[in-house]
């Protein structure tokens, strides 16, 4: 009856039926949700779009991947670069080690490293 049995809606399950579709395909989408998106399903509540679930991103730096999701939906470029201000200064997070130099700046030494170089 179905060529593919296809658990559950998120991004993986829609793509592949989307393209077991247009391979003449058929197939079921089963799912104890009662909508497609899985965890990045949105609602839209007073003309805003409301992430469900929380905010889950999409990573990818593949531009054929970029375009193929984005045939279905708009896509923000959106770059994660978490930061964290303490006693008035800007700290890197995750902690690494130019986070490690602004905290405890190595002694200066001749011709050496110096944090506000």
């Amino acid at each position: 009856m179905y060529d593919y049995l296809i658990v559950a809606a998120g991004l993986f399950g829609c793509g592949f039926a989307h393209e077991a579709t247009k391979k003449g395909k058929k197939h079921l989408v089963i799912g104890k949700r009662d909508h497609a998106g899985g965890n990045v399903y949105c609602e839209n509540v007073d003309g805003i779009n409301v992430h469900k679930y929380g905010a889950h991103l999409f990573h990818t730096n593949d531009k054929n991947i970029w375009d193929y999701v984005n045939q279905f939906s708009e896509f923000n470029n959106y770059v994660n670069s978490p930061v964290s201000i303490s006693k008035g200064r800007l700290y890197n997070l995750p902690f690494n080690m130019n986070t490690f130099y602004q905290f405890c700046p190595p002694k200066e030494a001749k011709g050496g490293y110096r944090a506000s170089d």
